[in-house]
């Protein structure tokens, strides 16, 4: 989670530039507030990060200042941002490249090689920079709001059964390495998690489209079922007679 932030983060940065204070988010023509002396924007001017970089883009949203470092450094992060996704990616299990710590991080340490190499001793970025919090460790994930799970506290469910240790997965599942399982962690004495839905949402959507269409085929042959027909000629049963 701290390595995605981190991503994300540095995106920020490279492409919008330092964030602004908070009393100036979301505001555009500064001058005229000085102008009217609202003091709550000239305070956030003073606490306005010294500037730096050597080009300026507008931010849309007025959140960043919108001073950019080199397009070499700025291409340097943002290919940094992507390797530290890649690492983290779903698609990793496909590929069988096992997580660990150490690659963790050691993608952390290059981040802050880079931030050092573009704003050397944070100069430029303020104490509220989301990638200095980060990086400086400033932020505390509180247990109580993520989605941590205590080792010794924590079971396995596959298929509704509760995976129970010393056993192995292939004592419930054999040995079949051709087989592919969804498996999910719960918190011991929680229960079973919820199952997954028996089909996923596009075809969910698309058979409800046809039950639908279907619906309408069926009111059209309803309301068409009449017995206007029966005064043509060629329903007239006694018509050979005739």
């Amino acid at each position: 989670m701290r390595l995605d932030q981190c991503a994300v983060a540095l995106e920020e940065l490279a492409t919008k530039g330092p964030m602004k204070p908070e009393a100036l988010r979301g505001l555009d023509n500064l001058e005229d507030y000085v102008k009217q002396e609202d003091l709550t924007v000239i305070n956030g001017l003073k606490e306005m990060p010294p500037k730096t970089g050597v080009r300026e883009v507008p931010d849309p949203s007025n959140y960043r200042t919108g001073w950019l470092l080199s397009e070499e450094m700025c291409k340097q992060f943002l290919e940094q941002c992507m390797k530290a996704k890649q690492v983290v990616h779903k698609t990793q299990v496909d590929r069988k490249i096992p997580l660990s710590i150490e690659m963790l991080l050691q993608e952390i340490d290059i981040f802050k090689g880079l931030v050092m190499m573009g704003y050397p001793g944070y100069h430029g970025l303020a104490e509220y920079e989301p990638i200095r919090v980060l990086l400086e460790d400033q932020q505390d994930f509180d247990p109580r709001t993520t989605d941590w799970l205590d080792l010794g506290k924590t079971t396995m469910w596959v298929v509704s059964k509760e995976l129970l240790a010393p056993k192995l997965f292939s004592d419930y599942f054999g040995k079949n390495e051709k087989s592919k399982f969804v498996v999910k962690l719960q918190s011991q004495g929680s229960g079973a998690p919820q199952r997954e839905p028996a089909i996923d949402q596009d075809t969910h959507k698309q058979m409800l489209a046809y039950y639908h269409r279907k619906q309408e085929e069926m009111k059209t042959i309803e309301a068409d079922n009449n017995d206007q027909h029966m005064s043509s000629a060629w329903a007239d049963s006694g018509a050979l007679k005739s």
